[in-house]
């Protein structure tokens, strides 16, 4: 299974980026904050050991490549890493997602676009307990993007930041570099 998403995920964009005309494709690296996985398992308590009650979370980073489908739609790969825990690590998690993204842009003018989406794919989790791997599963992966807005800073580069639910945290800021 990991194998063949592996394999859809480095094969499908260059399929579909030699079929495609020129500049109508966007890369983009994002940086996270508070994803649904650390919100859930801080409400159950899950992230405390014997001897430490305080988290620590690491900056969700998102990365993937999108390309126009029509106007107003665009879709693409995205990767995920999610990494928490106590702050002496003796409780952690690890979380790394392969999703497909499609987003719609409601407005574009000549510097800014807003645009919403939702991506899905596949998550898998691993929880560590004083360095020692007590946990892995592989499960849903998921984003909703309620609102983001992408502000053009040069030519081919803009800054982003999104607000929504999932694997990429609440809110996920960012840039964009188009070709």
């Amino acid at each position: 299974m990991k194998n063949l998403v592996l394999m859809c995920s480095f094969l499908l964009p260059i399929v579909l980026l030699a079929q495609q005309p020129a500049k109508n494709f966007s890369m983009y690296i994002h940086g996270g904050y508070r994803s649904t996985a650390y919100i859930i398992n801080e409400g159950q308590q899950k992230m405390v050991s014997e001897t430490e009650t305080s988290h620590h979370k690491c900056i969700i980073f998102n990365a993937g490549l999108q390309w126009n489908l029509l106007k107003k739609w665009r879709i693409g790969p995205s990767f995920t890493y999610d990494h928490f825990g106590t702050k002496h690590r003796s409780v952690e998690y690890s979380n790394l997602s392969y999703l497909l993204r499609c987003d719609r842009i409601w407005k574009k003018a000549k510097n800014y676009s807003l645009y919403s989406g939702l991506a899905a794919g596949t998550r898998k989790v691993r929880k560590f307990e004083e360095e020692k791997e007590t946990e892995r599963k592989i499960v849903l992966g998921y984003q909703i993007y309620l609102a983001g807005i992408s502000y053009k800073v040069l030519n081919r580069f803009s800054l982003d930041a999104t607000a929504g639910w999932g694997v990429t945290g609440i809110l996920s800021i960012g840039a964009t570099y188009r070709f």
